[in-house]
């Protein structure tokens, strides 16, 4: 009898989940990411992983530099699937101030007549799974609205939830099948060096938790990549981040998100005209985001 095949992704999971139990009073706060990462698709493998590289720079920097443990997980390459990065958000258990981060590096698209929902849905087709968006059943079956994610990490707790989606929202001919499982109504290389009392204004907050969804293009959008920097909004939200985070605070502490945001928004659309997104036609990328912010005294 031959022995049953181990998963790959369980040694890593593991390891994360022990990782994240080390701290037994959630003093110092964690600083948690989840990566998910299509380098496995020539077309867009190595701006994917250069985003990945980028991503995990800036937040090391960030907790090197602050009062945060760090706890990381990627998924990507052979461990690239839905149930992968469902295990993985189950694994969280966040103490009141710990910041929970989701970060999805692949392809993207929206429905047809579905303006109900301006974020994408993302792909998480298995990496051997070659097969083609072609029959709205396997759409269903294989892709999930970024909400989606927003809602099962918000589901977790944590003082901070932020999702990223930075892929492609341009439209496929299909109209949207059944619901989702869970559906959600919410409407440089240079590193400075990180201000603790910045960092406390933007990540913890006794009285607040506070959950940002941000897709880097709008609906009907291409998100563009480029070979040396890796996707331009990932590029300038990475940049953007850590120079909010080397200043000294100022009164309005969820103020600085939509700064640090709209400032990334401005930049990104303006480098992406300057790309050919096909037939001679500059890109226009538009990123868009949401900040729901929540007073515990009040809940």
């Amino acid at each position: 009898m031959s022995a049953k095949k181990t998963s790959s992704f369980a040694p890593t999971l593991e390891k994360f989940r022990k990782l994240l139990g080390k701290n037994k009073t959630g003093v110092p706060p964690r600083l948690i990411l989840i990566i998910m990462a299509n380098t496995h698709d020539p077309e867009i493998a190595r701006g994917c992983a250069r985003d990945v590289k980028t991503m995990r720079k800036v937040f090391k920097h960030i907790y090197k530099h602050a009062d945060f443990e760090y706890c990381e997980i990627e998924i990507s390459g052979k461990n690239y699937n839905r149930q992968n990065l469902l295990a993985a958000i189950q694994c969280l258990e966040p103490y009141d101030n710990d910041v929970t981060i989701f970060y999805y590096s692949g392809h993207g698209f929206s429905y047809e007549k579905d303006a109900s929902r301006k974020y994408p849905q993302i792909d998480l087709r298995a990496f051997d799974n070659k097969k083609k968006y072609n029959k709205i059943d396997f759409i269903n079956k294989y892709t999930e609205n970024l909400t989606v994610i927003m809602q099962l990490m918000r589901m977790q707790g944590g003082r901070v939830n932020i999702v990223i989606g930075d892929c492609c929202n341009s439209n496929v001919p299909y109209k949207r099948g059944k619901e989702s499982h869970v559906e959600m109504d919410i409407t440089a290389d240079l590193m400075p060096p990180v201000n603790k009392k910045m960092t406390k204004r933007l990540f913890t907050d006794a009285h607040h938790t506070i959950s940002i969804i941000i897709s880097s293009a709008k609906r009907g959008q291409f998100s563009i990549s480029d070979p040396k920097i890796g996707s331009l909004f990932t590029y300038y939200f990475t940049r953007a981040l850590l120079t909010a985070l080397s200043r000294n605070p100022e009164a309005g502490q969820y103020l600085h998100w939509r700064e640090l945001l709209d400032k990334t928004a401005e930049q990104t659309f303006h480098l992406s005209k300057g790309y050919d997104i096909g037939g001679g036609k500059p890109g226009h990328q538009q990123p868009i985001f949401e900040i729901l912010i929540e007073d515990e005294s009040k809940l």
